[in-house]
């Protein structure tokens, strides 16, 4: 009896550190997700040396309020400038000063965290993309729009282009091919215990936004950009996470793309700063301003 009696012990015990052991992934990843989708709302830092911007309220179809800023152009075409968890305005990446200094206008987006909203990295911010071009297309000194993402804003980019003509020339810096399969780190080796939790965080992140992180998958739609131009941008450490060849691939013609010798997340530009501002004018002058062949 007492041999049964332990083996009972036994089972019961390892059951119930099986639950603890689920909890504290369950709790673990909670804490991620609140801290990935609420960023918190940072003060942005104006740019230098370039004119103050017209400050705008953007009102989305599901009705968030967004801060932008807006310079108008000198030339007839305006950028849309999205960018990652914190928004794009200001001295925050896409950097665009070098743009407006060459006539372009350009509309930077703020984050859905400084309207008390939750961030769903490229999901319901489709819908924040769409609304700039929108307003722009509403602009009588608008006559040409591209689109420039960073991180989450290049995955914007990208799923709003493949929806919506409007955009004309394309730029999607450092975003990842599928938001689910990036959050599991799908292909690297892991142990059991590492798979758990990063699944977790996965099914988490679906049950705090709503939104299935598998169905976020830029390398789906990138194709429907063609025929209109495309240029991905990745810095060689970051190339294999986010799968720059496998989204080449994808991609329809026009595209080009380019692994910045030495960048990493966040450094491309700061890296190789003349070459990276040569590249994306020459591509933005040849597709929006029709002037030389390139990108």
């Amino acid at each position: 009896m007492n041999h049964v009696r332990w083996k009972r012990v036994l089972r019961l015990t390892v059951v119930a550190l099986g639950f603890l052991y689920l909890a504290a992934n369950v709790v673990l990843a909670g804490v991620y997700v609140d801290r990935l989708v609420h960023p918190g709302c940072v003060k942005p830092a104006p740019l230098a040396n370039v004119r103050a911007p017209e400050v705008t309220i953007l009102l989305t179809k599901d009705g968030v309020q967004l801060e932008g800023w807006y310079y108008p152009p000198e030339n007839g075409a305006v950028i849309l400038a999205l960018g990652g968890l914190e928004g794009a305005l200001g001295a925050a990446h896409p950097p665009i000063a070098f743009l407006i200094e060459n006539g372009y206008g350009v509309l930077q987006i703020g984050s859905r965290s400084c309207a008390g909203e939750p961030v769903t990295v490229g999901g319901y911010e489709v819908e924040d993309a769409l609304t700039g071009l929108r307003v722009l297309q509403d602009k009588p000194d608008v006559q040409r729009i591209g689109v420039f993402g960073y991180s989450m804003g290049g995955v914007m980019a990208i799923r709003a282009a493949a929806v919506e003509e409007g955009f004309e020339a394309v730029v999607a810096e450092g975003g990842y091919f599928n938001l689910g399969e990036d959050i599991v780190e799908a292909g690297s080796r892991q142990s059991p215990a590492e798979r758990v939790l990063l699944y977790s965080i996965a099914g988490m992140f679906w049950l705090r936004t709503g939104v299935n992180p598998w169905e976020i998958s830029p390398v789906d739609v990138i194709g429907r950009i063609s025929p209109r131009p495309l240029f991905l941008v990745y810095g060689e450490r970051e190339k294999e996470s986010g799968r720059a060849d496998l989204q080449f691939g994808a991609a329809g013609e026009p595209k080009f793309l380019w692994i910045v010798p030495g960048g990493d997340h966040g450094s491309n530009h700061r890296v190789a700063s003349a070459e990276y501002e040569a590249r994306i004018l020459k591509f933005f002058d040849t597709w929006l301003l029709n002037r030389e062949d390139g990108g």
